[in-house]
């Protein structure tokens, strides 16, 4: 088990995310970085990650925050509902318990790459305290 949105986390997330196979035809063409910023966690505060993907490569996966191409932020307990599989992350971004920040057109495109990096999220053995 890793604690959540650490540096041993995210580097995690990012193995798990490039050994499926199937994210390259899914992000195919797709290049962009991505913030998830995790908001009230409690004495760990606000625990920002981000990412960097070229046609479904992850080429870094860091926690802290950047100036990036999309934005995704969300309470703590919206977050730890999305690893826990208890939360579609799409229908949390539909009814704003997150806020998605970024052109959504270009994401609809890349739908099945975002779905398969949250399920890559979900695989990630993560302990909360």
């Amino acid at each position: 088990m890793v604690l959540f949105a650490s540096d041993e986390w995210v580097e995690t997330l990012k193995e798990e995310a490039n050994a499926d196979a199937e994210m390259a035809r899914a992000a195919k063409g797709f290049d962009a970085t991505i913030q998830f910023m995790v908001k009230n966690t409690g004495e760990r505060g606000d625990l920002p990650f981000w990412t960097h993907t070229k046609d479904g490569t992850f080429l870094e996966v860091r926690s802290g925050e950047k100036e990036c191409d999309y934005a995704i932020t969300g309470e703590y307990a919206v977050w730890k509902d999305i690893v826990e599989g208890k939360q579609d992350p799409l229908q949390a971004i539909m009814i704003q318990k997150l806020v998605f920040e970024g052109n959504m057109q270009t994401i609809m495109k890349y739908i099945k790459a975002i779905n398969l990096l949250m399920e890559a999220v979900q695989r990630v053995p993560t302990d909360f305290d």
